[in-house]
């Protein structure tokens, strides 16, 4: 009941949250978008270094470089893992707009997106790893774009696994949005509907 009366509970955790999805979401594109940007070249300087060294002291048969299927999937998942971090920073833009207006459709986008969220980042963990484990053992972690990729792959499962903490704030705050709606007034609408200020009228009459 007295969460119905004053809600702040529901504020402070649906401020704390989306300030953390702001962070989070800025690591996670930034980590994402490196591996976009630089894994052609990491592929390349990669197969250079293994066929001017390693290779001549290989054994036959041995299996040091990724298919290019799983190559074909990081790039891919990544590409498509920085256009849902864009859906989901505007998402937020479109939650701070519920703090004035006080309406509980703002919050849709945010929460649809975290639910989206556990899957891409589930499934960004498990191309990361399938790339990994493409390579021989011996040739997994040789390089500095797989330690890059281990370091993302750990940082997608942490966002993966506290996104449930992000749905269970965000749909506490809809709840309250939905028994607050129609009892507060948002700010534009007040603006509007009040009459105009009266103007005190002196009777210069009574002067003469």
């Amino acid at each position: 009941m007295s969460d119905r009366i004053c809600g702040c509970n529901a504020l402070t955790a649906a401020g704390i949250v989306t300030s953390l999805q702001t962070v989070i979401l800025v690591m996670a594109l930034s980590s994402t978008g490196i591996i976009l940007d630089r894994y052609r070249l990491w592929t390349s300087d990669t197969n250079f270094y293994v066929n001017n060294t390693v290779a001549t002291t290989m054994q036959p048969g041995t299996h040091n470089i990724p298919t290019k299927w799983s190559q074909a999937w990081v790039e891919l998942a990544m590409a498509w893992y920085v256009a849902f971090a864009c859906f989901w920073l505007f998402s937020l833009f479109i939650v701070c707009l519920s703090f004035k207006y006080y309406r509980p459709v703002f919050v849709l986008p945010n929460f649809i997106a975290l639910i989206v969220g556990i899957f891409m980042n589930a499934f960004g963990f498990a191309v990361l790893l399938g790339r990994l484990l493409d390579v021989n053992k011996t040739y997994r972690t040789d390089g500095y774009e797989d330690a890059m990729i281990i370091y993302v792959m750990a940082f997608l499962l942490f966002v993966f696994i506290i996104n449930f903490l992000f749905i269970f704030c965000m749909n506490h705050y809809h709840k309250y949005l939905q028994l607050r709606y129609g009892t507060q007034i948002p700010k534009f609408i007040q603006t509007r509907n009040m009459p105009p200020p009266r103007t005190q009228q002196t009777n210069y009459a009574e002067d003469y």
